[in-house]
């Protein structure tokens, strides 16, 4: 009997805390691929990406991310479309400012990374067909679609 692993079948995560958690799914944007960001220096896709808000039209930011909430990070891996690596988990703080640059993207949170799931990071490989178009979805619901693939070990990496 083959009994798929979930994603949070590792991570643990309470009812409670499933409902103040969302997923970030982080593809690519303006011709780079964030694993690329990623193996390169974690951190930048960890911040830049994961606590990313956008300006909207009307010069008001989308709030997707609210204090005291959760984030998962999963990146898009290039070999195919439904694999994903998970990048990190982090808590939200307080809201940023938009500086005054050209770009409508922004680091627009504070993040507190949630350490206790280090050992997972650059390491978990997830199975999941994303449909929807919002890059963050309420994480309740759709963790029991996110199927772990492989676990690397700890000398492989994304």
């Amino acid at each position: 009997m083959n009994e798929d692993i979930k994603l949070n079948d590792l991570l643990h995560l309470t009812d409670e805390e499933i409902s103040k958690t969302k997923i970030r799914f982080m593809t690519n944007y303006n011709g780079t691929e964030p694993i690329t960001v990623f193996r390169r220096k974690p951190d930048e896709l960890n911040t830049d990406w994961l606590l990313s808000r956008k300006r909207n039209d009307n010069g008001k930011d989308a709030e997707h991310l609210h204090k005291g909430n959760n984030v998962i990070g999963l990146v898009r891996l290039p070999e195919n479309n439904d694999l994903w690596g998970l990048t990190c988990l982090k808590r939200i703080g307080d809201p940023l400012e938009k500086s005054e640059d050209d770009d409508p993207h922004y680091v627009g949170y504070e993040g507190e990374e949630l350490t206790e799931y280090r050992k997972f990071y650059g390491r978990v490989i997830v199975r999941y067909h994303k449909s929807a178009q919002q890059p963050i979805q309420h994480a309740e619901g759709l963790l029991d679609e996110i199927i772990v693939e492989k676990v690397l070990s700890p000398t492989e990496s994304l």
